[in-house]
């Protein structure tokens, strides 16, 4: 099966191999060599996956040798590692280009970009063509979409700093871009932060599906969203006192749920990575017979895992919804309890937010449909107001998750981290609602009592 990769087709890359010579220099040869590798591990991973690509297939499909390889990347993680740098700085010089800022070299890493459109003529379309440059590079290169958002979470830890980077980096342009509007000026970065976020995780179901083309679409519906909000008019406070963390030790009698338990614990203090059967085993004083019995292996346990985890979160959630005397306070309650739920039970926080992006996408497949009544609380909105685009509860859940995980991955568990984010989820859910004024007051509200 063919890819497309942006250093050419991956039937291609052999070919692109340089005729030798005397006189050709040397740093051609090698940037030639990279290039095919870097094509090559777009391709392979599109085919299998992170974990089971191998240097042979990246030396397969690249007509690299091995020992050439070698002399290049110590290991397949700095290939990797180097592959999706480039993607990222292409991508912003692309989306850079695109908002009308200079770029220093429109195509690094020999990258072939989409073509470039019309220069903006307004704040709002530089801004706009910004994140809709986010897109094209997605529906254009979906293999490479697909390596940098889904993917890089499988390769470990160090292929999370040159992305998460190159988000802040989108968020700060972005941010710039809104400050030349005066009644966007002293809008909270967190609001920019859950825009970019809901528009990285639309982009990977669409992935998941084979729909990417319809991202470029959804994206206009996204940026009219940001661009109906307005700061709050008032600040953002949480009341109350932060949760206290709660055992998160399972019921003995009940040998999956243990299992479960002790998988949360152990991905909390190695990651899903580097956790192992054994280590649950251990953990969870059970045997490899219990284990086996009730799951197929880690990545199964996981499913599970996360299945559990965000079945919790929901049935501790929806109550605080439906005590509420209307819709506008039943979501400041929902997002009051749930992210006092959170961080009560850190362990499993970081697996339902966290972690479950290393598990793969079949893992956020499952957090997408056990958190789908969440969804469903804030589609409810569309009643009060139906003109609101349809994008609008898909793209708030997206961005509360991105704050969960953006929060979580601060090191902020507990001690007010995450219940400090439920003014400001409450806010970004209700102004295209019930508007600004309504919706920060509600905000506001400490929860007790029938509002």
């Amino acid at each position: 099966m063919t890819v497309v990769t942006p250093w050419g087709e991956s039937d291609s890359l052999r070919k692109r191999r340089l005729p030798p010579g005397p006189g050709r220099p040397r740093e051609e040869v090698t940037a030639n060599q990279r290039e095919r590798l870097f094509g090559a591990m777009v391709a392979s991973v599109s085919r299998r996956g992170y974990r089971a690509t191998t240097v042979g297939d990246l030396v397969e499909i690249s007509g690299v040798s091995s020992r050439t390889f070698y002399d290049l990347f110590p290991d397949k993680e700095a290939c990797f590692l180097a592959t999706l740098e480039a993607l990222i700085q292409a991508a912003i010089a692309y989306a850079a280009q695109r908002a009308g800022e200079p770029v220093d070299d429109p195509a690094p890493g020999g990258v072939t970009l989409p073509d470039e459109e019309g220069a903006a003529e307004s704040w709002e379309d530089s801004a706009g063509q910004g994140l809709r440059a986010f897109a094209e590079m997605i529906v254009a290169q979906p293999a490479a979409a697909r390596l940098a958002l889904v993917e890089a979470y499988t390769a470990g830890p160090e292929a999370l700093v040159p992305l998460e980077q190159a988000m802040a980096g989108f968020e700060r342009l972005t941010g710039q871009v809104l400050e030349q509007s005066p009644e966007r000026a002293e809008m909270p970065p967190e609001m920019v932060m859950a825009l970019m976020g809901a528009q990285q995780e639309i982009a990977r179901s669409l992935l998941r599906e084979g729909r990417e083309r319809e991202l470029p679409g959804l994206t206009d519906e996204l940026w009219d969203l940001l661009l109906s909000y307005r700061p709050p008019p008032q600040p953002l406070r949480l009341a109350g006192r932060p949760p206290r963390v709660q055992p998160e030790t399972p019921e003995p009698h009940d040998h999956a749920e243990r299992a479960l338990q002790a998988l949360a614990e152990v991905v909390a203090e190695t990651g899903y990575l580097g956790a192992t059967v054994d280590a649950v085993l251990k953990r969870a004083q059970m045997s490899a017979t219990t284990f086996y019995a009730n799951f197929a292996g880690k990545d199964d346990a996981m499913l599970a895992a996360v299945d559990s985890a965000c079945s919790q979160i929901m049935a501790a959630t929806m109550p605080a919804f439906r005590r509420a005397p209307d819709w506008p306070h039943g979501i400041r309650g929902a997002f009051g309890v749930m992210f006092n739920f959170l961080a009560s039970r850190p362990a499993l926080a970081n697996l339902a937010m966290v972690e479950v992006y290393a598990a793969g996408l079949e893992a956020m497949q499952r957090r997408l449909e056990a958190l789908q009544p969440l969804q469903e609380l804030i589609a409810a909105g569309y009643e009060l107001a139906p003109q609101t685009p349809r994008i609008t509860a898909e793209g708030i859940v997206g961005g509360v998750y991105t704050l969960a995980y953006r929060r979580l991955r601060e090191g902020g568990a507990g001690a007010g981290a995450l219940p400090a984010l439920a003014p400001i989820c409450t806010y970004i859910t209700l102004s295209p609602f019930v508007g600004p004024d309504e919706a920060c007051q509600i905000a506001n509200w400490d929860g007790r009592g029938r509002a």
